[in-house]
């Protein structure tokens, strides 16, 4: 990573750095609010949207009270309480910008150093290949409590994706709830993960486990029917986790065929597809950061040749699944879409 002819000295180009971060991270943190009230608001007026439209489907069945379509005030601050979450988790991961200068500092001399001490490289390779290697990880990455580590853009897509779900359920939830909806169940998405598949097919309700006894929303003898816990219980057992897909449907005792699900070989297969798929979208985001990143044009064209390859591997491995590519989800603008 020598300089070029006539380039400022490196302590120069290291306060620049600073600056541009310090700038690239106000301006994000200025953001993050309002792109948080957004997501969350437009994802809960979706979820009562859809929650007044099953509620008129089902009819007489149910008890309405009032205008169905007009957001609850426990909606509103359902979905408030979501949005300062997000803000303040787009807001940390915002400030970790700002930490960019310094892993590029240590990565251009700490890893660089030691590479050259063990004589494995010149000081222009030891100092390019630790740019590379900080590139590949996304330079603003950081490990969440739980150990994993993140890129931040990945970050930033997984943790406004949650909180629009998280969002559109409990409004859809609340809403269905004043219609008189006091059971439910959850989606089927054909590839559930380990977590959710355990709940596909089974409902349940804030009373808790056990067996209730209902009228028949058809007409006719009563229902008897299994809770198999509550909805927070579920929650905590994995149920609507980061990322997750799920999404709380009505269960009317005698009308709700529930879609049972047992994990099979198959399942696991296509659970373990769709993982691979993403670890590849990942590759590319991260070959596309070293081309952002390069320091020199052979630096440039072997991270354009990574782009391509990773590219083609995708491209082969959703033709052999038959998985739907997502262009998108290999683009770094965090617009990447579910």
């Amino acid at each position: 990573m020598d300089a070029p002819p006539n380039s400022p000295p490196r302590y120069m180009l290291y306060g620049r750095l600073q600056q541009a971060a310090r700038s690239a991270s106000a301006g994000a943190r200025m953001q993050a609010q309002g792109l948080a009230n957004r997501v969350a608001d437009t994802a809960a007026r979706n979820g009562n949207l859809t929650a007044a439209r099953e509620a008129r489907a089902f009819g007489d069945r149910l008890t309405s009270n009032g205008n169905l379509e007009q957001l609850l005030p426990h909606d509103v601050n359902s979905a408030r309480f979501i949005a300062e979450d997000l803000g303040k988790r787009l807001d940390a991961a915002s400030q970790r910008i700002t930490r960019f200068a310094d892993d590029a500092y240590r990565a251009a001399t700490v890893s660089s150093a030691l590479t050259q001490v063990m004589d494995k490289a010149t000081p222009a390779e030891a100092q390019a290949q630790a740019w590379r290697e900080l590139t590949a990880k996304g330079v603003t990455g950081f490990t969440d409590k739980t150990g994993r580590q993140w890129n931040l853009a990945t970050y930033v897509e997984m943790a406004t994706r949650t909180a629009a779900q998280k969002a559109y359920n409990a409004s859809h939830k609340d809403r269905l709830t004043l219609a008189g909806i006091n059971y439910f169940t959850i989606s089927t998405t054909g590839r559930p993960c380990p977590l959710c598949a355990p709940w596909e097919g089974k409902v349940l309700a804030d009373r808790g486990a056990g067996e209730v006894t209902e009228p028949n929303a058809r007409g006719g003898d009563p229902v008897t029917f299994h809770v198999a816990a509550t909805i927070e219980e579920a929650i905590a057992a994995g149920l609507l986790h980061c990322n997750c897909k799920h999404v709380l449907l009505a269960f009317l005792p005698g009308a709700t065929i529930l879609q049972t699900n047992q994990w099979s070989a198959a399942d696991e297969e296509a659970y373990q597809n769709t993982q691979k798929l993403r670890a590849l979208e990942r590759a590319v985001r991260a070959s596309k950061l070293q081309v952002a990143g390069a320091v020199t044009p052979l630096d440039r064209q072997r991270a354009n040749a990574a782009v391509r390859a990773g590219q083609a591997r995708i491209r082969d491995f959703t033709n052999q699944t038959g998985l739907l590519r997502r262009p998108r989800r290999e683009q770094l603008d965090l617009g990447n879409k579910p």
